[in-house]
């Protein structure tokens, strides 16, 4: 027998892994193209078989100013960006929260 707190944790991951999906096609077709180095990955969790969230602090150079941000992504398993290392992203200027690697 399922738990009602078990049911509600299920359907509030469901909705946020459908709200990460909606802003990474959104930066796919509207974001800027720009390159970030990965300062720091503080917390990951998987969201989806084989996609983990990651919460990571990045320096990214965005019309000449160079802004160090926290922001949120979802990337495949597979290819986990390590700290120091410089990503192609996509992002948007008017909300530098999530950001695309690609």
């Amino acid at each position: 027998m399922k738990t009602w707190w078990k049911i509600g944790q299920r359907k509030r991951d469901r909705k946020q892994v459908y709200e990460h999906l909606q802003w990474q096609r959104l930066l796919l077709h509207q974001g800027m193209a720009a390159h970030a180095r990965i300062i720091e990955i503080e917390s990951s969790r998987e969201l989806l078989k084989g996609y983990v969230e990651l919460r990571v602090w990045v320096a990214v150079r965005l019309q000449g100013k160079l802004i160090y941000q926290q922001v949120h992504t979802m990337v495949s398993d597979r290819r986990l960006p390590q700290a120091g290392e410089v990503v192609p992203i996509r992002i948007l200027s008017d909300n530098t929260s999530f950001i695309l690697i690609l």
